[in-house]
């Protein structure tokens, strides 16, 4: 997982140079305004922008990827998101849906992460988060990344 400000993109860059073309596409053409969508960043790469209904920390169910990594880009309010390590001993709520790349579990998050306006927080396949713990509503930008695109492969 990784957290930041769209304000330190550039930083990120050197860690994660082929983020380029999301950080460009979010700074040119995702704000507040954008309206409710999915977008085409490249061929392989989507981003989902949506003014989302918050659900109390005790409702909020952890979700994880396989094929996806997820930048959660916050454009109004706040997002509380929990976070925990997905390991071989989590307790499976639903199985994995291949068709939407999602599986969910019954364990607690470890933690909270409390996301404002501007900030994101990177999500890998290892990363099993609960996002919208919020008291209000939150819009924010999902993109979508091929986990591969950032591995290399």
């Amino acid at each position: 997982m990784l957290i930041s400000s769209i304000k330190n993109h550039k930083n990120i860059l050197k860690i994660f140079p082929q983020l380029d073309i999301v950080f460009d596409f979010l700074l040119k053409n995702i704000s507040s305004k954008t309206a409710d969508g999915r977008y085409n960043v490249t061929e392989d790469i989507y981003a989902v922008v949506a003014n989302s209904d918050p659900k109390p920390e005790e409702e909020q169910l952890l979700e994880a990827h396989r094929k996806y990594i997820d930048l959660q880009y916050i454009l109004t309010n706040t997002d509380n998101i929990g976070w925990k390590f997905l390991d071989k001993s989590f307790k499976i709520y639903k199985r994995y849906n291949k068709k939407n790349d999602i599986s969910f579990y019954k364990n607690k998050p470890d933690i909270f992460l409390k996301l404002k306006k501007s900030e994101f927080a990177i999500f890998f396949p290892e990363d099993a988060h609960a996002p919208l713990c919020n008291l209000k509503k939150v819009k924010k930008c999902i993109v979508k990344i091929p986990k591969e695109y950032l591995e290399g492969e």
